[in-house]
């Protein structure tokens, strides 16, 4: 018998979450707030991928990729915010 390999949909892939995440974050008040929110939000995306069997080392890769997604979607956000609205997507 083989065994069989768990593959999960991978944090960074999920522009919906992520873009939420950094709205988030760029909205919230203070300091304080940002980072009880990061802490719950990374908390139950780490709790969902233990739970469905991935090896803690793969949940912390895959939690590591999830943050660098968050701070490319932040610097995009604040790349259009001083920009006037002008996307840094390239499109012509």
């Amino acid at each position: 018998m083989r065994a069989c390999q768990l593959i999960p949909f991978p944090l960074a892939a999920r522009v919906g979450k992520i873009r939420r995440c950094a709205e988030v974050l760029q909205g919230s008040a203070n300091q304080a707030s940002r980072d009880a929110y990061w802490r719950k939000t990374v908390k139950q995306l780490g709790e969902r991928l233990e739970a469905i069997g991935l090896p803690s080392e793969e949940v912390q890769h895959e939690l590591r990729q999830f943050r660098h997604a968050v701070q490319q979607e932040y610097l995009r956000r604040d790349y259009v915010l001083m920009h006037g609205g002008k996307s840094p997507d390239g499109a012509a």
